[in-house]
């Protein structure tokens, strides 16, 4: 009987010992403060897509948008990206300096206001990864 038992106890034993690695890693990130379009703000002057690449984001970063009242931020599925439309499980911005904390995986913003102005451009999807591991 103890050569079963230590055959179930050494996975479990490695089991914990993986999931406390997994759970130090993504607890001792830093999340890392962008603000989107840098001195320009959210505002269609520049690609905002543009702007996102080459950008490394994490889960937990957050994205600070700036932008003036000609404008909003929405935080949009895939459809309401691709399609520049905003639905009732959208999340709408108006205060002009809104800081939006990253979910993992594919994140998706427009601006509604004014009309059409997302299909012209003022729209980014962001894929935020998991946290990388602690130094």
């Amino acid at each position: 009987m103890a050569i079963r038992g230590s055959s179930i106890l050494i996975p479990a034993m490695l089991f914990f010992m993986v999931f406390e690695l997994q759970y130090e890693a993504i607890h001792s990130y830093t999340p890392v403060h962008y603000m989107v379009g840098d001195e320009d703000g959210w505002d269609p002057v520049i690609s905002m897509q543009g702007w996102a690449q080459g950008k490394h984001f994490h889960a937990g970063d957050v994205l600070e948008f700036k932008y003036d009242d000609a404008f909003d931020v929405s935080i949009v599925d895939k459809a309401g990206y691709d399609d520049c439309f905003v639905s009732d499980t959208s999340i709408q911005f108006f205060d002009g300096d809104d800081n939006i904390t990253l979910a993992f995986g594919a994140n998706y913003f427009i601006s509604s206001l004014p009309t059409n102005i997302c299909a012209g451009g003022m729209k980014m999807a962001i894929n935020a990864t998991a946290p990388p591991p602690s130094v």
